[in-house]
């Protein structure tokens, strides 16, 4: 099978031995020099250029190289029928569940007192709640957001979940739509984004949402930055509606040195490192992905263009 490798990532030559390595007889192309786009059966991308799917007329498969489709959907409106999937790796979901534990851990402990108590040399103990009794809300259930989920809960975090759709399968309460959201907010101390980006969830993290959470509450963004309303979770900060924010991603990447972000004491900036793609890890399941479409068995994580996820 003919496939292309496009990244923006540094890493263009690590998942190219890592495809060749467990699949010595893909014939793997790197972006741009891929000979005939007629021969091409599927793309593997990131952020792809306006031009890499042209002539590519025998194109089966467009295989995204992380969890999120929202930038492929955004600049190729017009990929339909070509099938598109996101990328769903057990290990990187783990590793954004921990991620959101020690965000979670952080706030709960107070380690973001504890911070800036250092900063003073001031020696002063606080206490903390049980796990149990701090309210810790996700908002979307796909895999990360299950192994999030899953991994609070493990330690005995109130753990409720915000999705689109009901989960009767899952272990947790579930609040569901725009229906279920006040009530959500309500009983959530912490707050986990995990949703995708879509127009109904950009700028959902707003003033009105941080005014519904109980006074005082925490911020975690590990989606995209363009779900948060900067402006307002700093003026909520301001006014103590809000205790603090751990965020890791950002509408502009890399975060601007003059963003206000990087300076405000309850403010706590990662560089979209919570769940850094392992090509080790994720080429088996492309792979796994690769070996269904030349057996034409059902493709995997398949994503719907109309709901943007």
């Amino acid at each position: 099978m003919k496939v292309v490798l496009q990244t923006t990532w540094n890493t263009t030559a690590a998942w190219r031995a890592e495809l060749l390595r467990q699949a010595p007889d893909l014939d793997v192309r790197v972006w741009p020099e891929i000979g005939d786009p007629a021969e091409i059966e599927a793309v593997l991308c990131w952020q792809p250029p306006p031009d890499l799917f042209a002539g590519m007329r025998n194109l089966r498969l467009i295989q995204v190289l992380g969890a999120g489709v929202d930038g492929l959907l955004r600049s190729h409106p017009r990929l339909r029928p070509v099938p598109v999937a996101r990328l769903v790796d057990p290990v990187m979901s783990q590793r954004m569940a921990e991620y959101c534990l020690y965000a979670t851990l952080r706030f709960h402990r107070q380690f973001d007192v504890y911070e800036r108590q250092l900063a003073q040399a001031r020696w002063e103990r606080h206490q903390h709640p049980d796990p149990g009794e701090i309210g810790v809300g996700v908002m979307g259930l796909g895999a990360i957001g299950s192994a999030t989920v899953r991994l609070l809960r493990h330690l005995g975090y109130n753990v409720a979940a915000w999705a689109r759709s009901p989960h009767p399968e899952a272990e947790v309460p579930v609040f569901v739509g725009e229906e279920g959201l006040p009530a959500f907010l309500a009983r959530t101390r912490i707050l986990v984004c995990l949703l995708p980006l879509t127009p109904d969830t950009t700028s959902i993290l707003d003033r009105r949402l941080f005014e519904q959470l109980p006074r005082g509450s925490y911020i975690v963004n590990v989606a995209r930055g363009e779900h948060l309303v900067v402006p307002h979770l700093l003026a909520a900060l301001e006014t103590g509606r809000l205790e603090g924010a751990m965020l890791d991603v950002f509408a502009h990447e890399p975060l601007p040195k003059s963003s206000p972000l990087w300076r405000h004491p309850k403010v706590f900036v990662t560089p979209h490192a919570a769940g850094i793609t392992n090509p080790r890890t994720a080429t088996a399941v492309i792979v796994e992905q690769l070996r269904r479409l030349e057996r034409g068995e059902p493709l995997l994580h398949l994503v719907d263009p109309a709901r943007g996820y």
